[in-house]
């Protein structure tokens, strides 16, 4: 099972590659040189951007992850102790999902898994980006999440994983739809249907 989600991550990692920005950017997927900028020697960072509604970067915090990051559902982490969600999306559409392609499990024990794996035991810098300038006590921020995995090796070089392409991608979460009926997070809708045509996802078993 831990074999096949590095091979999600890295193949999620070389299509985006070419897209991945080395400049602050409150929606795209941020390059491994990005990320690096903050690593530190046997450390975890968390690093957390707030964007205006321009788009430019306004405040940035750079912390060391003191304990395991809590993955709560498909959709909702905790890290330091502070809850986030991730934007535009909502968590586990079914109760039972096909995941690493051949078990079925409860959607949120997959996504407890998966996510798990990549923020405690793969991640050496963790960045999330936000659009709230100023947070609401007891309502996570909204935002976008990305992680630095690997050694850094020739045999596991450092890639970049999308916590919400990646829960999209196997059907952990969907994209919600605002007011106006149009998804809210276009920009994971192929990752949808690739899901979908792989055999990811909603299981009716």
């Amino acid at each position: 099972m831990k074999m096949f989600v590095s091979a999600l991550v890295a193949a999620a990692a070389l299509m985006s590659a070419a897209s991945a920005q080395d400049e602050p950017s409150p929606f795209a997927e941020p390059s491994v040189q990005y990320l690096s900028q903050f690593a530190e020697p046997h450390k975890k960072v968390f690093v957390l951007e707030r964007y205006d509604a321009s788009g430019k970067l306004v405040a940035r915090d750079v912390d060391e992850i003191s304990s395991p990051v809590e993955i709560i559902d498909a959709t909702h982490r905790k890290i330091n102790g502070v809850e986030y969600v991730l934007r535009g999306l909502t968590s586990c559409p079914s109760k039972k999902v096909i995941y690493n392609r051949v078990q079925t499990w409860d959607c949120k024990d997959a996504a407890k898994d998966d996510a798990g794996t990549i923020y405690n035991e793969r991640a050496s810098v963790i960045l999330c980006k936000t659009l709230v300038l100023q947070s609401t006590p007891g309502t996570p921020d909204p935002v976008s999440c990305f992680a630095r995995v690997g050694e850094g090796s020739n045999n596991d070089p450092f890639l970049v994983a999308d916590d919400d392409d990646s829960m999209v991608f196997q059907g952990f979460a969907q994209i919600a739809v605002g007011k106006d009926g149009k998804p809210l997070r276009p920009d994971l809708l192929e990752s949808a249907v690739m899901g979908k045509e792989m055999g990811l996802g909603n299981s009716s078993q």
